[in-house]
């Protein structure tokens, strides 16, 4: 076992005989969390690996245009009859518009050189 990097146990320090040195580690945390994560049920880890990320789609997009829109219907700055999740989807619609066309002149301008 000389030469041999051990990350817990028992090792002597010269050799055969002389002090002992006891090695304990704990496992790194990525390891611990990967253990811990698969003994849910596999229902449960799907819907932790995509609905986490749909949440966090969600927070980003959604939810600050949602925002807005209760905060204008609260001023009372709607169009007759438009309700606040009208207003969040067109805004939502409109930011997705928005970033698809700034993509698109990314592009092309890429292209261009």
């Amino acid at each position: 076992m000389r030469g041999h990097h051990r990350s817990s146990g028992i090792e002597r320090l010269d050799g055969d005989h002389g002090d002992i040195r006891i090695v304990v580690s704990a496992p790194p945390a990525e390891r611990r969390t990967e253990r811990a994560f698969s003994y849910l049920p596999w229902p449960v880890r799907i819907l932790v690996k995509l609905g986490l990320p749909v949440l966090v789609l969600i927070a980003i997009f959604v939810l600050p245009n949602y925002l807005d829109c209760r905060s204008r219907h609260d001023a009372s700055q709607f169009f007759h009859g438009m309700t606040v999740s009208a207003c969040t989807r067109q805004t939502v619609y409109g930011q997705i518009d928005a970033t698809q066309k700034r993509f698109e002149a990314i592009a092309r301008a890429v292209a261009g050189r």
